[in-house]
């Protein structure tokens, strides 16, 4: 599990480094296909120098076959340029992949104890946002920063042989950009955490209003909540333009050091072609013109990896996000006979929540109390394994939720979840009981009517099937969380009752706002700002 002692800064930075030796293999060769481009680049310069300093130096007819070298130089460059770029998209998209699978894995261990942690727009932004970014990051930033790195050190051992003064200038005037972009990307990762906030923030404001537009129109509020709307568009593009001026900035000035750095190489060259500069050996046309060709390349490696410089600034701000989520605690997947429990100083990190005991035999049943927001969902969603918290529950367990998750598939199956030794009496019988018979019914294809993404059924019709799949086949331990919040009295009553009659023989944790009767529990569990107190 993560260090709470450490900051989320430091943890970005340990789950990127973490991820970034898992995808080195992938790295490692971009940045080797780029590399052997850079060196066909440098022959192509020389080649081309070469035929240059024939035609004009030596005055003579460049022939065909004088070409040919030229000529493999620049097909090897253009296909080792095709290779890389391919390379590069094959690799980004395998690490997006994976982490995109891997953010799906944990919603599946902790389902809605991880979603409800944090609102849709934040989702949404972590899936078709954060995991580009870190792809961009790991594929692009990292290769590049490599490659900045090996390529000015190829350059110049290419140019130093040549002319050790040109050498001696570029080694000079390099390290102004290196430093410059330190400087000014030092503040970047803040400015993009600010623009996620405030994005996201942006994106929840919005939805409400979606949500609420018919109240909005009753009310009149249409002027008010535009207002309030532009408002906040209004702080979102401000966060947006901080962070374009960074990258503005960083680019032109990069630029600005880079271009005095080659001015300074070509008039060197010019002067001592020229004679008015006397400084090292002698340098001709070809010479010249290599080295005029092949300067630019220690900046260009640094110059591009100042564009890619606000990539690592929005992985950082990503990280903070994965590093949270992809933390080392697995749900327990033990599903051994429930043989009680006695812990003592249970407790939940993240919200805080704390008992100092807790008991459980086997066929008892809790009465979950206290008041909304207190914690009982997440006391459930910890017991269920959803959640890290210092003991874990050995059990063969299911948690009936107010949540209800229906699956895009045929009604036989939100029944039976794959288990074929369920039979199709079983599951007739099990919705007649909850009362969905006559819904059944109306269905075109019975069973094995498909439910698509947005299921035809109110909150109560879901929350009935949902009743219907744990009733099938009763684990040891069963949770209930508000299994009837969204019925109506009369249907808590019958349903309840249902609950009882089939589920007494096993041990239940009821959460309810509604009443129930008390001869049906033997024991009582409270939550209260944070604390669980149980009395018999």
């Amino acid at each position: 599990m993560i260090d709470a002692s450490i900051t989320p800064e430091q943890q970005a930075q340990t789950w990127l480094r973490s991820i970034s030796k898992e995808m080195l293999s992938g790295q490692a060769r971009v940045l080797l296909v780029r590399l052997l481009q850079l060196v066909a680049q440098i022959s192509v310069f020389w080649f081309f120098a070469k035929t240059i300093h024939w035609v004009i130096v030596e005055q003579q007819n460049v022939l065909p076959e004088q070409l040919v070298p030229l000529a493999w130089s620049a097909l090897i460059w253009i296909s080792l340029i095709w290779l890389a770029d391919n390379l590069q998209s094959h690799s980004k998209y395998k690490i997006e992949t994976e982490l995109e699978n891997r953010v799906h894995r944990v919603f599946k261990n902790k389902h809605l104890a991880i979603t409800r942690q944090h609102s849709a727009t934040y989702w949404q932004q972590l899936l078709l946002n954060n995991i580009s970014d870190i792809g961009n990051y790991l594929i692009q930033y990292s290769v590049q920063k490599w490659l900045s790195a090996i390529a000015p050190l190829v350059a110049l051992l290419v140019i130093f042989p040549i002319n050790y003064v040109v050498a001696i200038i570029l080694c000079v005037t390099m390290p102004l950009v290196p430093v410059f972009m330190v400087l000014v990307g030092k503040g970047a990762a803040a400015l993009h955490r600010k623009h996620f906030i405030a994005l996201e923030r942006l994106g929840d404001m919005f939805s409400d209003r979606l949500k609420a537009l018919t109240l909005i129109t009753t009310s009149g509020q249409h002027q008010a909540q535009q207002a309030r709307l532009n408002d906040a568009s209004s702080i979102v593009n401000r966060k947006t333009m901080s962070v374009v001026s960074i990258a503005f900035l960083s680019t032109t000035v990069l630029d600005f050091f880079a271009t005095i750095a080659i001015a300074l190489v070509a008039v060197f060259i010019g002067f001592s072609m020229l004679g008015e500069i006397n400084i090292g050996p002698e340098i001709s046309l070809q010479q010249g013109l290599f080295m005029l060709l092949t300067a630019p390349l220690l900046f260009s490696e640094l110059r591009a990896l100042g564009r890619f410089y606000h990539q690592k600034a929005k992985a950082e701000a990503s990280a903070e996000r994965f590093a949270l989520l992809f933390d080392d605690f697995e749900p327990s997947n033990n599903q051994a006979a429930f043989t009680g429990l006695a812990w003592l100083n249970f407790h939940v990190t993240r919200p805080n929540l704390h008992a100092n005991k807790l008991t459980l035999e086997p066929g008892d049943w809790v009465s979950l109390q206290g008041n909304s927001g207190q914690g009982k969902t997440v006391l459930l969603e910890a017991l269920m394994g959803f959640r890290a918290a210092s003991h874990q529950l050995s059990a063969d367990l299911a948690l009936l939720s107010q949540q209800t998750a229906v699956l895009d598939k045929s009604v036989a199956f939100n029944l039976h979840l794959g288990d074929l030794s369920v039979t199709e009496h079983d599951m007739v019988n099990a919705l007649q009981e909850v009362g969905l018979i006559d819904w059944l019914n109306n269905l075109a294809n019975g069973l094995a009517t498909e439910l698509g993404d947005c299921p035809a059924l109110s909150g109560g019709e879901a929350q009935r099937l949902a009743l219907a799949r744990v009733l099938l086949k009763p684990k040891d331990v069963v949770l209930l969380d508000e299994p009837t919040a969204h019925l109506t009295i009369e249907q808590h009553q019958d349903i309840a009752a249902l609950i009882y009659q089939k589920l007494q023989h096993k041990t239940v944790i009821w959460a309810s706002h509604k009443t129930l009767s008390d001869t049906w529990f033997k024991r009582t569990w409270k939550v209260s700002h944070g604390e669980i107190k149980e009395t018999p």
